[in-house]
């Protein structure tokens, strides 16, 4: 039986009643009012059940020489074809490979252990980035903890853009992990275009193309994607990747295999995707 208060005029109130009349109009109903459609507006909330998607690879995070040949060869692959004149260098591993606030993805197909994709991920939570050896950030991100992701190279054939897209939402997933608050990149047009899709701003004037010493003094553009906000401003956006980076669990992105976060765990269907995938080609990360 539901307990009753007294009103202070002789009459008893159920519970709840008692509890309603105090909430009513308050701070504390006026918070949840206000919190309610962000709530509502998550990834929780999708009309659609959430599925395991099998990947014909995995991607995992670089931890021993044999896995930092196979990016290096994979980067160096890529380079050739799309900057040649870094082509030399990157054929052995660089410096910044070994660094300690640097780490390397690896995307390996799961049938032979042949790479298919990298990317390397520099932070500034200990030392600075090297992209301001030969440039200033404007002020909204000398404050911030930054990504800025580089030598990313995918192998050419049919799952090249579903590799750009699974090393895409490794990094979101990363930088969530680590509390990353922007991530930075350097585009050479026309890739610009691609990044703009995913929600990439100018980091300086726009359109604006700066020397930078890491990418062998090619002038790029360079652009930042916010982090934290990422969900929110996919869902209001009705995003067509919105499902594949918020909504769809894939066991085979393996960054975090040793961490019980939510993205770890399994879910109740699986779906298997093939290399026929398509809908990913018109707004693929371009190869470098």
């Amino acid at each position: 039986m539901e307990k009753s208060v007294s009103s202070g005029e002789g009459k008893a109130r159920p519970v709840h009643q008692e509890r309603d009349r105090i909430t009513r109009g308050s701070a504390v109903e006026e918070s949840v009012r206000r919190e309610a459609p962000a709530i509502r507006s998550g990834i929780f909330a999708s009309k659609r059940a959430r599925t395991s998607e099998v990947l014909p690879f995995r991607v995992r995070i670089v931890r021993n020489e044999e896995q930092l040949s196979k990016a290096v060869h994979i980067r160096a692959e890529a380079y050739e074809r799309h900057w040649p004149n870094l082509f030399q260098q990157l054929q052995t591993p660089e410096a910044q490979d070994r660094n300690p606030n640097s780490l390397i993805f690896l995307a390996e197909r799961k049938s032979d252990g042949t790479a298919v994709g990298t990317m390397r991920v520099d932070t500034n939570l200990v030392t600075p980035l090297p992209v301001t050896q030969n440039l200033d950030l404007p002020a909204q991100f000398s404050s911030r903890t930054i990504a800025y992701v580089t030598r990313l190279g995918v192998k050419q054939g049919s799952t090249g853009s579903l590799v750009k897209l699974a090393l895409f939402k490794s990094l979101h997933r990363y930088c969530l992990a680590k509390q990353l608050y922007w991530m930075l990149v350097g585009v050479r047009p026309p890739g610009d275009r691609d990044y703009l899709r995913l929600g990439f701003e100018d980091v300086l004037a726009e359109g604006q193309l700066v020397p930078i010493i890491s990418s062998g003094g090619v002038p790029v553009r360079l652009m930042a994607f916010e982090v934290i906000s990422a969900e929110r401003r996919w869902f209001a956006s009705s995003h067509p990747l919105y499902k594949f980076m918020f909504n769809d669990h894939h066991p085979d992105i393996e960054i975090f295999s040793s961490v019980n976060g939510m993205w770890s765990q399994p879910r109740r269907s699986t779906v298997r995707l093939t290399e026929r995938v398509n809908i990913f080609d018109d707004v693929g990360i371009p190869l470098i």
